[in-house]
């Protein structure tokens, strides 16, 4: 769950809007203190929906790693093909962060999450660089209480299928094609990192 969190650029938060339908929003969050952060403007239909005090919402967060084609299973048969994932799911309770505070610490989070070279000076409510800013911006924080992770490494896959999938993939060796035989691996009950 924490290097989902940690490392995915990208999540999803789910509200239902006015009319009563799902809504689903990408957005770039932080994962701190066992809460997810993210910002945005100070009006708006999110907004509105985190202000309400029985706020529930779903969060989406995912990895992927190695995209499989269908030959490297069946010869002809496209249906094999697929992208190996890691993902968390989480429902909880929203809200706005009113405490300066916490939001200056969520957005020197997301910063340092987002840009870890620095070339910033910290997020501070005290430092007047940043006191306007912390004013007139939106910190919305997501307590889980339900927390669901899913993976998808050919784990339903016979021993052998997923022996063939790691040597393929160390074999073409590119972006996460080591990481996903290591995870592969791992179904395997093989410990031992490849090369």
């Amino acid at each position: 769950m924490q290097i989902v969190l940690s490392t995915a650029p990208v999540g999803q938060v789910g509200i239902v809007d006015a009319q009563g339908y799902p809504r689903v929003a990408p957005l770039n969050f932080v994962w701190h203190g066992g809460k997810v952060y993210f910002h945005g403007a100070m009006a708006g239909e999110k907004f509105s929906y985190f202000k309400n005090a029985e706020c529930k919402v779903a969060f989406s967060a995912d990895l992927p790693y190695s995209s499989i084609p269908s030959y490297w299973i069946a010869e002809k048969y496209a249906c094999p093909a697929t992208i190996f994932f890691k993902s968390v799911h989480i429902k909880g309770k929203g809200s706005v962060v009113e405490d300066a505070r916490e939001k200056a610490e969520a957005l020197q989070k997301l910063m340092e999450k987002y840009q870890p070279e620095g070339g910033f000076a910290p997020i501070t409510p005290d430092d007047p660089l940043y006191q306007k800013p912390l004013a007139e911006t939106a910190v919305f924080r997501i307590d889980p209480e339900q927390t669901e992770v899913k993976s998808k490494f050919a784990q339903n896959r016979p021993a052998e299928v997923r022996r063939a999938l790691i040597a393929k993939l160390e074999e073409r060796d590119r972006g996460m094609d080591r990481a996903t035989a290591d995870e592969i691996r791992k179904t395997l009950g093989v410990s031992g990192v490849s090369g």
